[in-house]
């Protein structure tokens, strides 16, 4: 999922360390209903969805729920499972094991196997149904967190490659949909990054120079007496399109990578832990799972923000943070032009940011990053819709249908990583922009992995730790409110 992005360019990675040292102010209670006509308000410095809202302790209204509203995420309802039948047991020797059966685990295998190298796939729960791939919000976005001009002050030529990187991989996207006539509702909308502050409005003018002439993409400035033909909100201050966004229906992208991996000859095992990682004493990987024990010449971890205590040094470089999306039932067509004009993915500046967009059916679809500390998806819920009708009052009392909560891979510098830790191979930290990211990763992942590739340019960056990781839980929630408070300045 997208976040402050593009509009990272002056950033260099402190946004969590400020957020340390901020605080947020109380703000009163949201309003639950409104009159038939409702004046849409006019924007102020900052705009008035001020997240306040999303601090945990405080009380919200209830959303209104469809009969029948369900806790699962929309995507799931179009593609049928199992997506595997049960192979049994692993086996017990394979060339390379893959932990993860996410977008890159999948690509990973697929490239693999096609080679003629004998891959299993271990997945712990039942592939499509828990990890973040058919959970997210379907946004194919070339992004990292920070600008070209940041990355390459700080990496010189370095930064240039790591900011095409992800060109390349939505390229790569693209490519895989076509060639393999994967049916995922893909579509090429573009992108409107939304100012939600003043502050923020001359980042994005930078945004447009960098893309425009340091990427050579397609990005254009809408000022805000402009941005209403873009979008139907009075809440922001100026917006950028940017051409090379795609949208998908992230279920059935993964359902599709799923058949292109068996088809390729990989062995997908769901419902398959992997416990244990032991290196072998003459070479390879001893492989312990719920299910049996694999014999692995190599191995790699491509759970993302899904990693657990089985490489503990990669546990203490991530940070699963929770990400929620709410969606109404289908809307009708003249509120859709109304909204979203030109069917656009949206994601606004802020640090907790939000991410919407229309399903393939018509509905709104709409996230984001709630606070930095678990909750519940009823409560995230009731947040998320509180700040759809601030943001797009019209919606005001249309019932939400379905709710659902993944987590997204954050990292240290913000940025994705790339090698081995402990003799492991990894690929992770995609910060929530993983469709086209852990796509790519597992593509070249197989080909470093056969030695027929140098590793990508994120395998050249070090990959720090996260500040007291086991703390976490102490500490995020002041770190989500200072986030609110910088969101607030326009930090």
């Amino acid at each position: 999922m997208s976040s402050s992005t593009i509009v990272d360019a002056a950033s260099d990675g402190r946004d969590m360390q400020r957020a340390w040292r901020a605080s947020p102010t109380p703000r009163k209670g949201f309003r639950t209903s409104a009159p038939s006509t409702r004046r849409i308000p006019r924007p102020r410095t900052a705009c008035t969805a001020d997240r306040e809202s999303y601090d945990p302790r405080m009380p919200v209204p209830p959303a209104p729920l469809t009969p029948g509203y369900r806790e699962t995420p929309l995507w799931h309802e179009a593609v049928a499972r199992p997506l595997v039948q049960d192979p049994g047991p692993p086996p017990r020797d394979a060339d390379v094991v893959v932990i993860g059966g996410g977008y890159c685990g999948l690509t990973a295998a697929a490239e693999l196997a096609r080679r003629g190298r004998h891959v299993v796939v271990l997945e712990a729960g039942e592939l499509g149904e828990s990890g973040a791939s058919t959970r997210n919000g379907g946004m194919v976005i070339p992004e990292l967190k920070h600008g070209v001009r940041a990355l390459t002050r700080r990496y010189g030529a370095l930064g240039w490659e790591l900011a095409r990187s992800v060109f390349d991989a939505c390229a790569l996207v693209g490519r895989i949909i076509e060639r393999e006539a994967i049916d995922c509702d893909f579509a090429p909308t573009g992108g409107l990054l939304l100012a939600h502050h003043t502050a923020q409005v001359e980042s994005l003018r930078d945004a447009e120079r960098e893309w425009v002439d340091d990427l050579c993409a397609g990005a254009r400035f809408v000022p805000r007496q402009e941005l209403r033909e873009e979008i139907g909100s009075s809440e922001y201050v100026a917006g950028l399109v940017m051409d090379d966004v795609a949208a998908i229906q992230p279920a059935k992208y993964h359902a599709g990578l799923v058949r292109r991996a068996v088809a390729s000859g990989a062995v997908l095992c769901d419902r398959t832990r992997a416990d244990v990682l032991e290196p072998r004493s003459h070479g390879g990987w001893r492989v312990a799972t719920t299910r049996g024990v694999v014999h692995a010449g190599d191995v790699l971890v491509a759970t993302n923000a899904y990693s657990d205590g089985l490489v503990p040094q990669l546990a203490r470089r991530v940070l699963p943070i929770g990400s929620y999306i709410i969606a109404t039932p289908p809307l009708d067509e003249s509120l859709r032009r109304e909204l979203i004009p030109n069917r656009r993915m949206v994601f606004d500046t802020r640090h907790l940011l939000a991410y919407w967009r229309y399903s393939p059916d018509g509905r709104m679809v709409f996230g984001g990053r709630t606070s930095l500390v678990p909750m519940t998806v009823a409560r995230a819920r009731d947040l998320l819709y509180q700040e759809l009708i601030r943001i797009h009052p019209q919606l005001e009392g249309w019932p939400i249908d379905f709710a659902w909560g993944g987590s997204v891979a954050i990292t240290r510098d913000r940025l994705p990583h790339f090698g081995r830790i402990d003799g492991v191979a990894y690929a992770t930290g995609c910060n929530g922009t993983g469709i086209a990211l852990a796509t790519w990763f597992g593509e070249r992942a197989a080909c470093w992995l056969l030695g027929e590739e140098p590793p990508p340019a994120f395998a050249q960056l070090k990959f720090p730790t996260i500040p007291a990781h086991r703390l976490r839980s102490a500490y995020l929630p002041a770190a989500g409110a200072a986030m609110r408070a910088l969101d607030r300045l326009g930090r």
